[in-house]
C-alpha cells in the first residue's frame, strides 16, 4: 500500500485544494500540517488561513509570509 509519507502528502494536497477552493477545512488541521503545505497556504488566496497562519504558522517564514501577503492584499 501506500507509504506513511505519500499518504501523508496526499492528505495535504487535498487540504490546500479544500482551502483554495473555499471548501470546510479544520484550523487545527492546518496548524498541524507540515512547513511546505503552510507556507503554501500563507501565500495563497485565502484570508482566513493567512490570518490563522500569520498568528500561529509553525515558523517565522510562514508567519511573517502570511502578514504580508495579508497586507499586500488589502492595499488593492
Amino acid at each position: 500500500m501506500f507509504s506513511a509519507a505519500l499518504t501523508r502528502r496526499l492528505r495535504e494536497w487535498s487540504l490546500l485544494r479544500a482551502i483554495a477552493l473555499e471548501q470546510p477545512w479544520h484550523q487545527g488541521d492546518l496548524l498541524a500540517s507540515s512547513d511546505w503545505l503552510q507556507l503554501k497556504a500563507a501565500a495563497g488566496t485565502s484570508t482566513e488561513a493567512m490570518e490563522i497562519l500569520a498568528a500561529g504558522g509553525r515558523t517565522k517564514r510562514i508567519r511573517r509570509t502570511a502578514r504580508v501577503t495579508l497586507r499586500e492584499r488589502s492595499e488593492h
